[in-house]
């Protein structure tokens, strides 16, 4: 098995990574890095905190095989320097070549370094989600992309988000949505070719839980949950999900019409990014670095040759 090296691009700012470690029991840097490392444990990561300003990753970003950018408690319309160093990065790493992949904030980050428009939910009616994105249903173009792999037709989901994607960026095809948001979407045009969803299948009901209960104020305030009692019974029945979980009757009423049949606890895009993007990508550099071939599109964003380029 080939080693890959992968930079995790870790979207919060300083003091809210303190916050989520301490509420959550991580970073949204940290959580990725398990979860790609129980995905293939021969993988070498590098966790770059590109809000800070303080670093540059170890090594030119066209030396790794893909750069995955996480979750955020920022919103992008705040523009605080960290953003605005995390969208100079975005812009950097759709000029590198290498294949990247976008959580929630870094969907959101993709868009707008593209040209797209990211803004608040509630000013597009829409109330944002938490702690499910509900009836995600794959478009024509998601049907038959690898990202979403094993992914029914139409399927539940963790999400945690209040901005959603308003206007989509030249070369972006969007392959799931559902009332309330775009859900995810590929991102083509430039060196690299960008998969990213809006939801968060790096999620497990624990992290879920801790997240839930580590914020209930503003999540009360935000209207989620009408009180921190509710809020409290919610997280309680969120850190019992998993593979396994089948629910009392009593939990059927923080869950709601959750369609459990249809929850994949698996990280499913993570997982076909590794296989589907970021391996045929590394495959295909070292064939081009043989063979002196020089890079073009005639690939598919799985990594196969395109029979009709």
């Amino acid at each position: 098995m080939t080693t890959l090296r992968i930079l995790i691009s870790e979207g919060n700012e300083s003091a809210n990574r303190a916050r989520l470690i301490r509420n959550a029991g991580d970073s949204s840097g940290g959580l990725c890095d398990r979860v790609l490392h129980g995905i293939r444990s021969d993988l070498h990561t590098e966790i770059y905190f590109a809000p800070d300003g303080t670093q540059r990753p170890q090594r030119p970003l066209a030396d790794y095989d893909g750069i995955l950018f996480t979750g955020s408690m920022s919103n992008i319309q705040d523009m605080t320097d960290g953003t605005r160093r995390q969208i100079a990065f975005m812009q950097e790493a759709f000029a590198s070549g290498t294949p990247l992949f976008g959580i929630c904030w870094g969907l959101q980050l993709a868009t707008v370094a593209a040209g797209g428009q990211v803004g608040p939910s509630h000013a597009a009616d829409s109330h944002g989600e938490w702690p499910f994105a509900r009836n995600v249903a794959l478009t024509s173009a998601g049907r038959d992309h690898p990202m979403h792999l094993t992914r029914p037709d139409v399927f539940d989901s963790y999400a945690f988000h209040s901005d959603m994607i308003y206007e989509l960026p030249v070369g972006a095809t969007v392959t799931a949505r559902n009332d309330s948001c775009i859900q995810a979407l590929e991102i083509r045009g430039q060196k690299s070719v960008f998969w990213g969803v809006q939801y968060h299948p790096e999620a497990d009901g624990s992290q879920a839980a801790g997240f839930t209960g580590g914020f209930s104020t503003a999540l009360v305030e935000a209207g989620y949950y009408p009180d921190v009692n509710t809020l409290a019974a919610s997280a309680k029945v969120l850190s019992r999900l998993g593979p396994d979980y089948r629910p009392a009757p009593e939990d059927r009423e923080w869950l709601g019409d959750l369609a459990l049949d249809r929850f994949d606890f698996a990280p499913v895009e993570l997982v076909n990014w590794l296989h589907h993007h970021v391996c045929p990508a590394r495959h295909r550099r070292l064939h081009m670095s043989r063979t002196g071939e020089s890079p073009n599109s005639d690939y598919t964003s799985s990594g196969e040759r395109n029979p009709h380029p």
